[in-house]
């Protein structure tokens, strides 16, 4: 008996350490975000999205006026919501907003990851200088 019950606690630290030891997103996720560009069409999102996960299911979520988020539901676990816009002449086709929005649902551990992408440079900056680079030293006042 006490063998029996010293495997089963094994069994669980084992797993247990396997579920801690798990990426942050599985490569399929991770494949698909690093190729999803600025303007691309829905067609082109989907395609991307297919090749990882072909049983994927697409839904449009919420939506005002022109833009919006398409949720591409790739596993039970994994959802991956993309803003996008619609083209102002035709309302039937939607592009990947320029602004790069994405959103990963990892419904099992109930998280949400953000990723948006920022551009900057000297012209861009808007925070009057107060963004310094990783590991350089601020100078704040006040």
């Amino acid at each position: 008996m006490k063998t029996i019950i010293l495997i089963i606690v094994m069994l669980s630290v084992a797993l247990g350490t396997l579920a801690a030891e798990e990426p942050l997103l599985p490569d399929g996720v991770n494949q698909i975000l690093g190729r999803i560009r600025p303007n691309m069409s829905e067609a082109e999102v989907e395609k991307i999205v297919k090749a990882y996960y072909p049983d994927y299911k697409a839904t449009p979520m919420v939506w005002s006026g022109q833009t919006g988020y398409v949720e591409f539901k790739v596993t039970s676990r994994y959802s991956i919501s993309v803003a996008k816009y619609n083209d102002p002449n035709d309302f039937n086709s939607r592009f990947v907003h320029a602004n790069m929005i994405l959103y990963v649902y990892d419904w099992k551990q109930k998280r949400r990851i953000n990723i948006s992408f920022h551009k900057w440079d000297a012209e861009t900056k808007k925070d009057g200088g107060k963004t310094s680079e990783p590991g350089a030293q601020a100078d704040r006042k006040g």
